[in-house]
């Protein structure tokens, strides 16, 4: 049973009930146990059951504390009044409103360690996106977009080859200036990936004048938003009838942003020296003109190749042709990176 308390008809509030069902129903096995003990211990039922009655009793006393803990992830009357995605007000006051935003909000509740992982993930990201959200002028809350496309790896691809962070598929990041090809894919490129998928956000924005439409057309392309649209005679989201995958990624979206930004309200506690370190890098435009192995950009920027790689995920060869590339350079290393690299005769350092 989800929620304890009933809701009011004239104030649409929920009302809490005297007692709360889980621990109503946990005092009383908590009872029933301990009188049904002594009895189990003298049958000799099995050797586990011969523990001391006051061991079980503590036992079971952590087991009806963990349990009111998971029980409380569903008391409705934590839940926010008010929620913003993009600067605009949500209608959660609405029945059906309420009810979507809660299948996600809850579904992602229930794996708190996939969650402190996204958190921490989301600090370690937080600055490089950031840098890019302000350059470009649009809406802080679109780093959510990219946390419930990958969680924020940047290795994510999924079942329909969508790559990277934004989760691209060729077409798509082709037609943001992501080059694809053999050696190189830059959905995999962090900085640049980011780059393509706020210009293709805006470009969204712009056909639509709404930020949520701009998210649906990103995950259900422009052609569906335009048909409902036409369809539906609406442009408010919430009164739109999408692909059910659609609807609840604008969920999502907003479940993420609220779980993140409210992370001890909801149980997830994190300590800042736990925090993974945060990714600051520096982007190095080099030209090669003859081929080369992906090594000696590793030993210039004097990083294991394992570092090198994650950050430059898009070089997709150990041996690189010769041409133009972007290379991602920890902020601390690029001066030493841009030295070594002048000393190879046939790179050039842009």
């Amino acid at each position: 049973m989800i929620g304890s308390g009933v809701i009011s008809r004239q104030t649409g509030k929920r009302t809490p009930r005297s007692a709360p069902f889980p621990a109503v129903f946990f005092a009383v096995l908590l009872v029933a146990v301990l009188f049904a003990a002594p009895v189990l211990s003298a049958q000799g039922v099995s050797k586990k059951t011969n523990a001391p009655v006051e061991k079980r009793m503590g036992d079971l006393e952590k087991d009806v504390m963990r349990l009111e803990r998971q029980a409380d992830l569903f008391n409705l009357d934590a839940l926010p009044d008010n929620l913003m995605l993009c600067d605009k007000k949500v209608p959660i006051y609405r029945g059906d409103v309420r009810e979507r935003f809660e299948r996600e909000f809850f579904q992602l509740l229930e794996n708190k360690g996939l969650l402190t992982v996204v958190i921490k993930r989301y600090y370690k990201y937080l600055p490089m996106i950031s840098e890019e959200i302000q350059r470009m002028g649009v809406p802080s809350d679109l780093i959510y977009l990219a946390v419930t496309e990958s969680y924020l790896n940047p290795r994510a691809v999924s079942r329909a080859n969508a790559a990277g962070m934004w989760q691209f598929i060729k077409e798509t990041g082709k037609r943001e200036g992501l080059l694809v090809n053999d050696h190189i894919d830059e959905r995999f490129n962090m900085k640049k990936a980011t780059r393509s998928a706020l210009t293709h956000l805006k470009k969204l924005n712009a056909e639509f004048n709404d930020w949520l439409l701009a998210m649906c057309a990103y995950n259900a392309g422009p052609g569906r938003v335009r048909e409902v649209i036409e369809n539906q005679a609406t442009r408010d989201f919430f009164d739109m009838y999408l692909p059910e995958e659609t609807e609840r990624y604008v969920f999502r979206v907003l479940a993420l942003k609220e779980i993140i930004a409210n992370r001890e309200r909801y149980g997830i506690k994190i300590n800042d020296k736990d925090l993974y370190r945060p990714a600051i890098l520096s982007e190095v435009t080099i030209e090669a003109s003859r081929e080369f192995h992906s090594y000696i950009l590793a030993k210039a920027m004097d990083t294991p190749y394992r570092t090198f790689r994650i950050n430059n995920l898009h070089l997709r060869r150990y041996n690189l042709p010769r041409g133009i590339y972007r290379i991602n350079v920890p902020v601390e290393k690029k001066e030493i990176f841009i030295k070594k690299m002048k000393t190879y005769d046939y790179i050039d350092v842009r």
